[in-house]
């Protein structure tokens, strides 16, 4: 674990148990995948690079309840610094707009997201330069009020833009356990398999996220992962503050 994750797991450690102490419980919201909630989150994420370089992003989201089954998202990378030998590039990253349909039937919730990719990015390596359409189904199953696991499927595919930039056309399969822990605690898992078509390529994602309910309206997380197989990293950490409308 590198200085930087360590610090900022000690501070969100620290902030989370100040504010507990002076704010009454509040359950973790946004952890259950099904949840369709209006919220803006600002999350800061640093990838360390195989087998050299990092990459930084400062990253702005913000969610739209339109009802009890339908919810928009809009995520653009505001700040993006990319940083490997001979190569340095500073900007903002690709902007993605999401619609997400979702449906409880008791204990089981199904759904579907459909999602738009827009190739704004301010430098050619922040970004794909292609636009997309990518599509999403999901399950999810609550075995108890404490714990339940959601399976994702999305295929993202290109279509237009820049046609010397790489095609698109990548399939991956996410499971994502969600412990539901007293007094605004919850942690969250993520095993990913992401199988790129036009190269062959695949990888693997295994992320640990620990999430805290400050309040009715303020909450925050603090995430840890890493990739393997053909496209590996050397570990990433994100921090997430998030406000709940």
């Amino acid at each position: 674990m590198s200085r930087s994750t360590f610090s900022a797991g000690v501070a969100f450690a620290l902030v989370a148990l100040a504010w507990s102490a002076a704010t009454p419980a509040q359950q973790a919201r946004g952890v259950n995948p099904a949840d369709i909630d209006s919220r803006f989150d600002v999350i800061v994420k640093q990838v360390n690079l195989d087998p050299d370089g990092s990459a930084r992003s400062l990253t702005f989201k913000y969610d739209h309840k339109l009802g009890s089954e339908w919810g928009l998202n809009f995520e653009l990378p505001a700040y993006s610094r990319l940083a490997v030998p001979g190569l340095t590039r500073t900007g903002n990253g690709d902007l993605f707009a999401r619609a997400r349909w979702i449906v409880p039937h008791g204990a089981w919730t199904s759904g579907a997201s459909f999602e738009t990719v827009l190739p704004v990015a301010s430098k050619d390596e922040l970004g794909t330069g292609r636009y997309q359409f990518n599509v999403g189904a999901l399950a999810v199953r609550a075995f108890s009020p404490s714990f339940l696991t959601a399976g994702v499927v999305k295929q993202s595919t290109s279509f237009g833009g820049d046609s010397a930039r790489p095609k698109i056309s990548n399939t991956e399969v996410r499971l994502v356990p969600v412990f539901i822990l007293p007094a605004g605690w919850a942690v969250t898992g993520e095993l990913r398999q992401t199988w790129e078509h036009e190269t062959n390529f695949r990888w693997q994602r295994a992320e640990a996220t620990l999430n805290k309910q400050f309040d009715l309206h303020w909450a925050g997380s603090l995430s840890l992962g890493r990739d393997y197989g053909d496209r590996p990293d050397r570990g990433a950490v994100s921090v997430a503050v998030k406000y709940f409308f």
